[in-house]
């Protein structure tokens, strides 16, 4: 029933026609399990929920940022909307985890998955939101105007590729029909926000397709 859902809602995206709307979904070769009365939410799950609300979280420090130190309106307004995007994502997030059973944190810590792991953008350490988004802030505070806008789109097409890879992960995986439908519906502003940044890109001599897909899925234990 899950599937014929997210079909369902995968098909009222896709008739926007819109090429930031085609997402794909993955079969699932190794389903979890939905949780049974008195266990936590999956690991999977929680990860996926973990990651996601950091990436929302250090969403704002890079809009902050970009406020502040961008060259212009145009630039600003790019940023600024990313920021809300996550802001809205976060207090959705925020939701979603307060109304599960969530494992022992020490049960959250990234490992690396197999080759073909279907988690491996969630639990690859080299995908954690948590470490690369402060990496990026980090080495961006010394900046400011074209200098800043090119190390910012720089850094938010690497992070972009992850969280795509995040929400297409859950989407594809969970049993959680509420967690696979904010996914997959998700992916429509996630997505959007990206070829934005494409389009700019080659204002700042950044080198990116400004419309299409990546690969959905690669080696799900290398970084994006």
């Amino acid at each position: 029933m899950l599937r014929i859902i997210l079909a369902a809602i995968l098909g009222a995206v896709l008739v926007s026609g819109s090429p930031w709307a085609q997402v794909n979904i993955r079969p699932d070769t190794t389903p979890r399990l939905p949780p049974q009365p008195g266990q936590s939410l999956p690991v999977e799950d929680a990860h996926f929920l973990k990651e996601a609300a950091a990436a929302s979280q250090r969403q704002a420090e890079l809009g902050r940022l970009a406020a502040e130190k961008g060259p212009d309106e145009a630039f600003k307004t790019l940023a600024k909307g990313i920021a809300e995007t996550h802001t809205t994502l976060g207090e959705s997030l925020k939701r979603l985890s307060s109304a599960r059973p969530l494992p022992p944190a020490d049960q959250l810590k990234p490992e690396r998955a197999d080759a073909f792991g279907a988690a491996g953008a969630v639990t690859n350490p080299a995908n954690a939101q948590e470490g690369m988004t402060p990496d990026a802030v980090k080495a961006l505070s010394g900046a400011s105007g074209d200098a800043f806008a090119k190390g910012y789109i720089e850094a938010q097409l690497r992070i972009h590729d992850r969280i795509v890879d995040l929400y297409q992960t859950e989407a594809s995986n969970t049993p959680d029909r509420e967690l696979a439908t904010f996914a997959i519906t998700s992916l429509v502003s996630i997505q959007k926000d990206r070829d934005a940044l494409r389009q700019m890109a080659g204002r700042f001599g950044i080198s990116a397709p400004a419309t299409g897909q990546p690969v959905q899925y690669g080696d799900p234990t290398k970084a994006r």
